[in-house]
């Protein structure tokens, strides 16, 4: 059985997004895994969606526009983490090797997924790819990067992006014997060609055979 490579969308997004997103990153991953491009279960805020575009700027992404968790004002809670988490425990536990993708909430997602599997609370990952990603801030996820994470992880981010200003933080989470680290000179989005588009590629490579 090929390795799964699941692969979580940003905050407003959606999988058939971020699957454009990847563009010709897409055929490269797909001679190695098995590519899956899940839902968040939650309708973002049509107040969120343009305080999103207000801050980041750009146009607005093709509906339906999704979030994997709602943060309170001060970041401390996350409404509706626990139906995304039950719903890519169950995703996971489909496949009989996984990997993750993550990108912006995506990849804090994928984040903290991986540390509850350090825990043994959540199926065993091959590797984790975190895009342009950011450290959980919830009172409930927070605790579980205490301790460096063991699960191999490549960490991506644009220099141009001023979102990845939050991206060392999450790295320094991750053990640095299995940490990699790719940047490139582009904003917020999946690099799709260049160095750190062949170093998502071959770290990938290097984990699923």
């Amino acid at each position: 059985m090929r390795t799964a490579l699941v692969s979580l969308h940003g905050f407003t997004l959606n999988g058939a997004v971020l699957r454009k997103l990847l563009g010709p990153l897409e055929p490269r991953l797909s001679e190695l895994v098995d590519l899956h491009f899940p839902d968040a279960p939650h309708t973002a805020s049509e107040a969120s969606v343009a305080a999103l575009l207000r801050r980041m700027g750009g146009t607005r992404s093709a509906p339906p526009q999704l979030q994997w968790w709602n943060a309170s004002a001060d970041g401390r809670a996350y409404q509706g983490w626990e139906t995304s988490l039950e719903q890519l425990r169950a995703e996971v536990r489909r496949h009989s090797s996984v990997a993750l993708l993550g990108f912006s909430q995506g990849a804090a997602v994928a984040a903290a997924l991986a540390a509850l599997a350090c825990r043994g609370a959540f199926p065993e990952l091959r590797c984790v790819v975190l895009v342009a990603g950011f450290v959980p801030r919830s009172e409930e996820l927070l605790p579980l990067f205490d301790a460096p994470l063991e699960v191999p992880s490549l960490h991506v981010w644009g220099e141009a992006d001023a979102f990845a200003k939050h991206a060392p933080l999450l790295e320094s989470k991750f053990s640095p014997l299995t940490r990699q680290v790719a940047t490139w000179p582009g904003a917020h989005r999946v690099p799709t060609r260049g160095v750190a588009a062949d170093a998502i590629v071959e770290f990938i490579r290097s984990h699923v055979h």
